[in-house]
C-alpha cells in the first residue's frame, strides 16, 4: 500500500483534498450547522498537501512545498502583476460592461466601489493568509510541479483548471458560497480553468513561488475578477469576466506558445517523488561507497599488522628484513 501510494503522489493529493474538504462541506451544503469546523475548512487542501508529500516524499517533499512558500525574490514588477492586475482587470471588465448598457454599480469591484481603500491591504492580506495560503500551497505548490512533469503548461492548466473547479462542487448548493452559490457549473469551469492557465502563466515566471500564487489569489478574491451572479439569474457579467479571460489565455498562447514561457523554467519543476528517490539513491551509494573505503582501510591495516607479527614469531626485527638473499661466505 506504502509503495502505490508513493508511486502515484497526485492520485493521493486529490484523494486527500477532496475528502478532506468535502466530508465537511457536504453536510454543509445539506444544512449542517459546524461552526468553526465549517470556516477552518479553507485550510483543507494545504493539509492534503502537507500529508501527500510526506506520504509520497518524505521530508525532502516536504521541505520543498517550505521553499516554495517563502520564494519571494522573483522581480518587484510580478508583484505589481499579482496585486495591481486583478484590480485593473475588474475595473476593465465593468467599463465593457457599462459601455453595453450595464450598472457601474452592478459591475465595479465591491472593494473599490464601497470600502474604505486605506483598508486594502489589510483586506488583501487576510485572504492572501486564508484562501491564498489554504488553496496555492496545494493547487501551485504540489500538483502543479508535478503535472508539469507530464504535460506542457497549457494542458497542466487546464487538468488543474478542472480538478480545481470540481473541489467546489459542494458550494454550488451552499447558501452564501462567494462566487459559486447557484452559478451554472459550465460557466464556473470555463471561468476557472481561464483562471488556472494565467496563474501558471504567473507560477512560471516567478521561480515556482507559491507566495506569488497566494498573493494572486488574494487579490482576484479581493477584487472580484469572477463576479457573481446577479440576484435576477443574469449571466452577462459572469460570461464577460469568463471571456475576457480567455482573451489574456489566447493572447499568452500567441505570444509565448502553450508553454507559456519561453526557456526552461527548472525552478518551477519539482523534486518530485522520482527525483527525490534517485537523490536518496544516490546518497545512499555514497554513504555506501564511504563504508566501503573504511573497511578496505582496516583490511590493510589489519594485513599489515598481521605481517609485522609474524616477522616478530621468526625472530627478526622487521625493521631490519631485507628482500635480498644473505651473500654466501
Amino acid at each position: 500500500m506504502a509503495q502505490l501510494i508513493r508511486r502515484h503522489p497526485l492520485t493521493t493529493f486529490f484523494v486527500l483534498a477532496f475528502g478532506i474538504t468535502w466530508v465537511v462541506w457536504v453536510p454543509r451544503a445539506v444544512g449542517a450547522q459546524l461552526g468553526v469546523v465549517g470556516q477552518v475548512s479553507t485550510w483543507a487542501p494545504v493539509i492534503a498537501a502537507l500529508l501527500a508529500a510526506a506520504l509520497t516524499g518524505g521530508r525532502d517533499a516536504v521541505k520543498e512545498l517550505g521553499a516554495r512558500l517563502v520564494r519571494w525574490r522573483v522581480g518587484w514588477q510580478w508583484y505589481l502583476v499579482v496585486i495591481l492586475g486583478p484590480a485593473a482587470f475588474s475595473l476593465a471588465v465593468a467599463g465593457v460592461y457599462t459601455l453595453f448598457g450595464g450598472s457601474w454599480s452592478a459591475a465595479a469591484p465591491l472593494a473599490l466601489r464601497e470600502g474604505p481603500l486605506v483598508l486594502l491591504p489589510l483586506f488583501l492580506l487576510l485572504l492572501t493568509l486564508t484562501d491564498g495560503l489554504g488553496e496555492e500551497l496545494a493547487w501551485r505548490g504540489f500538483a502543479l510541479p508535478r503535472l508539469l512533469t507530464r504535460y506542457n503548461a497549457f494542458v497542466a492548466s487546464l487538468v488543474l483548471g478542472v480538478l480545481w473547479g470540481l473541489w467546489h462542487l459542494p458550494l454550488f448548493w451552499t447558501e452564501g458560497a462567494p462566487q459559486v452559490y447557484q452559478q451554472p457549473v459550465w460557466l464556473f469551469l470555463v471561468d476557472i480553468t481561464a483562471k488556472s492557465v494565467l496563474f501558471t502563466w504567473v507560477f512560471l515566471h516567478t521561480r515556482g513561488s507559491v507566495l506569488l500564487a497566494m498573493l494572486l489569489h488574494g487579490a482576484t478574491n479581493l477584487f472580484g475578477v469572477s463576479p457573481d451572479l446577479s440576484s435576477t439569474g443574469d449571466l452577462t457579467l459572469p460570461l464577460l469576466a469568463a471571456g475576457a479571460k480567455w482573451l489574456l489565455v489566447i493572447a499568452l498562447i500567441l505570444t509565448v506558445g502553450p508553454r507559456l514561457a519561453r526557456g526552461p523554467r527548472p525552478e518551477a519543476l519539482p523534486g518530485t517523488t522520482a527525483t527525490i528517490l534517485q537523490r536518496r539513491k544516490t546518497k545512499t551509494t555514497m554513504n555506501q561507497s564511504q563504508v566501503d573505503n573504511e573497511q578496505t582501510d582496516r583490511s590493510l591495516d589489519t594485513v599489515s599488522v598481521d605481517a609485522a607479527n609474524t616477522d616478530v614469531s621468526d625472530g627478526v626485527d622487521p625493521r631490519l628484513r631485507e628482500d635480498h638473499p644473505k651473500e654466501e661466505r
